[in-house]
């Protein structure tokens, strides 16, 4: 069995979630701070993986409430894992699709969105979804390592795969009726791009 990004499974694919946990802390780093944080926070991380955003974000907003959604099961798994110490009390996680989420309108002060969006199939309804369960006043944040489609060279995967420029993604957010929207560019190819409710 191969490694698939989009969809981890088995082993293999707990093995890769791992190793993301690891490699993406530069990325998380960069991203998470371009944004500002206050205490009992209602955060949602859409596209969760193995948990690391949220175990940063636990230490982020002091007393939040992290909810973490994935549409693959070994995710979910390896996020609870991650993050057992605060399961069922400060972390709650769902398996769910973005495109459809599984909670009530105007919930979170903030939905993170860290190396995903590539994997959502109508990402219109996904953001409109983000919209609806944000709190008036509150923020999206889409964290990418890659944002220039014509000079990367990741492997073919499995499923759905799309990478976005700043501007189309800054498009995107307008379009789903975000306001404020703001791009921050780290090294390489690292964005982070940040709209209000």
């Amino acid at each position: 069995m191969k490694e698939n990004p989009a969809m981890p499974v088995g082993e293999v694919g707990a093995k890769m979630l791992e190793r993301m946990n690891v490699s993406h802390a530069p990325l998380r780093a960069f991203g998470l701070h371009t944004i500002t944080y206050q205490p009992h926070m209602t955060i949602l991380d859409v596209g969760c993986g193995g948990g690391a955003t949220i175990k940063d974000l636990l230490k982020l907003s002091e007393e939040s409430i992290i909810y973490g959604l994935d549409y693959a099961q070994k995710s979910i798994e390896m996020s609870s894992f991650n993050n057992k110490e605060e399961l069922n009390k400060r972390v709650f996680l769902k398996e769910g699709d973005v495109a459809q989420l599984p909670y009530e309108d105007n919930k979170f002060d903030l939905v993170t969105a860290v190396e995903t969006v590539y994997f959502w199939p109508d990402i219109t309804k996904g953001l409109e979804e983000i919209h609806r369960v944000l709190k008036k006043g509150g923020c999206i944040n889409i964290i990418c390592e890659g944002s220039d489609p014509e000079a990367i060279d990741w492997p073919k995967i499995d499923g759905f795969f799309k990478i976005y420029r700043p501007s189309e993604l800054q498009e995107l957010l307008l379009e789903a009726h975000f306001k404020d929207v703001a791009v921050h560019h780290g090294q390489g190819q690292y964005i982070s791009v940040v709209g209000v409710k």
